[in-house]
């Protein structure tokens, strides 16, 4: 991919949107490029940008893929949790407006850093009712004009899906009908073989807070691998956990254990350095 400061002429469609993009918040305009290259959106009166949490093989950890998450801050400093932020959404419009607003963001600034894996975008529990059907349509279309490939996407559907089994299989149908590959959460093993048999998602992350006994975890690695799915552990938080996930035959995972967030920048600067993004720790400045 070109770099970021060459001619529009000789750039691909994301590096002709970067290029077209104002250097300084306006009003009337959703994003806009800092100094250092990297997009950034606006709401209310925070300014949103990405951080990425690696997913890494837990024997040698190895990035495999990133997952966006907003990293938010004001003229004071001092941003808002992501769930803040959507909680100021009051209505479904802005709502649907802010998750898309999320994911572009999330998609512009790493393909842009050349990030070299799949990319996880999350989808707020509120969308999935908000958008009566074909969720996933106006996200593809976004993609496909800025040239980034669908197959490089993962949407990650809310947890809180689970608990409406026709509205989950409706959404995962329709993601995975605009080309995107779908991971599900779970939080138990019977949620977890619920979520293998009726849904198959490409991927389903396990809660490795909960207590999952070890022939629990060995019997859904069993039912993975039958049924085509990709089983990670998410929260890690010790090596135990690890340890455990290892033994049953899960080899990938995320959380701070696994590897820390990192930041637009640090994403841009490891590529250039190595040719591998790696996990940097975030900055609590502005990024």
């Amino acid at each position: 991919m070109p770099g970021v400061h060459e001619p529009a002429s000789a750039a691909n469609p994301l590096q002709r949107y970067l290029e077209s993009l104002p250097r300084q918040p306006l009003a009337d305009r959703q994003l806009w490029r800092d100094a250092r290259g990297q997009v950034q959106g606006q709401f209310f009166n925070c300014s949103l940008t990405s951080a990425f949490e690696p997913l890494v093989t837990l024997a040698d950890r190895q990035v495999v893929a990133h997952e966006g998450s907003i990293h938010t801050y004001a003229d004071d400093g001092v941003g808002l949790a992501a769930w803040k932020l959507f909680a100021m959404a009051a209505d479904d419009t802005t709502l649907v407006s802010l998750d898309r607003l999320s994911r572009l963001l999330h998609a512009i600034n790493y393909f842009a850093a050349e990030g070299a894996h799949k990319l996880v975008l999350n989808v707020h529990n509120r969308l999935l009712a908000a958008v009566a059907d074909d969720h996933g349509a106006a996200f593809r279309r976004a993609l496909q004009s800025l040239g980034l490939p669908l197959e490089r996407f993962v949407i990650q559907v809310p947890a809180s899906a689970n608990d409406d089994l026709p509205l989950l299989l409706h959404v995962v149908g329709n993601y995975r009908r605009n080309g995107f590959a779908v991971s599900l959460q779970a939080s138990d093993p019977a949620e977890a073989g619920a979520l293998m048999a009726h849904a198959l998602p490409d991927w389903l992350k396990l809660d490795m807070r909960r207590t999952w006994t070890d022939r629990q975890l060995a019997g859904l690695r069993a039912s993975a691998d039958n049924a085509g799915v990709t089983l990670i552990g998410r929260r890690l938080q010790n090596a135990e956990s690890v340890e455990r996930l290892q033994a049953a035959g899960i080899d990938l995972g995320q959380g701070s254990f696994a590897g820390a967030l990192v930041s637009t920048a640090g994403l841009r600067a490891q590529v250039a350095a190595t040719g591998a993004p790696a996990a940097h720790e975030l900055s609590k400045e502005p990024v």
